[in-house]
């Protein structure tokens, strides 16, 4: 099986982890996405999270279409650890017989490398960066596409062969959880 990792706090889930998701379905003949929740992003300060239970509620109303293919998971509580290389790894280590990708957008992949052992991630999975508007150019300069540049693949023919990592350019959404909450709580 192959398998896609969206990870994030999900605060609040929207219709752009939805399409983000079909996307790399479609696109990489995935079997199915899991959306990886975290309680906290451990890069954002002042991360005050909406409760965890409530974003996993919103995030299975959000795919009840599609719970046939994406998934929603909080493994925090198993691995004691909010940082994304321990909870993929751990659903890796469950399954080792699948392929892995993780999907990101273009905005996280800009600050890809202040994550913890980012550059060990790509031994355990392949990477799908999906482009964001405003974030692409950024990121495809970002230090880790430098650092990663020989990872870098600009086809799908090479998916199955190795750990890569691959900028997804589609239409684009200008949506995010940050903004959604601006405008909550501006009004």
């Amino acid at each position: 099986m192959k398998i896609g990792i969206l990870g994030g706090t999900f605060d609040p889930p929207h219709i752009g982890h939805l399409c983000i998701s079909l996307e790399a379905i479609k696109r990489f003949k995935l079997n199915k996405v899991i959306w990886l929740i975290t309680n906290k992003n451990p890069l954002k300060r002042n991360n005050l999270a909406n409760d965890i239970s409530n974003r996993i509620k919103l995030c299975n109303e959000l795919i009840k279409k599609n719970k046939n293919i994406i998934k929603v998971q909080y493994t925090e509580e198993k691995t004691g650890s909010n940082f994304l290389f321990d909870n993929i790894s751990y659903i890796i280590n469950k399954s080792v017989e699948h392929k892995y990708y993780f999907i990101m957008g273009a905005d996280s992949f800009v600050k890809f490398s202040q994550w913890k052992r980012y550059n060990e991630i790509l031994n355990k999975l392949s990477i799908i960066v999906i482009n964001r508007p405003e974030f692409s150019i950024k990121s495809l300069n970002s230090i880790a596409a430098k650092k990663l540049e020989k990872y870098k693949s600009l086809d799908f023919v090479s998916i199955d062969k190795q750990h890569r990592w691959y900028f997804l350019n589609t239409k684009g959404m200008n949506i995010s959880s940050s903004k959604i909450k601006k405008t909550i709580n501006a009004n």
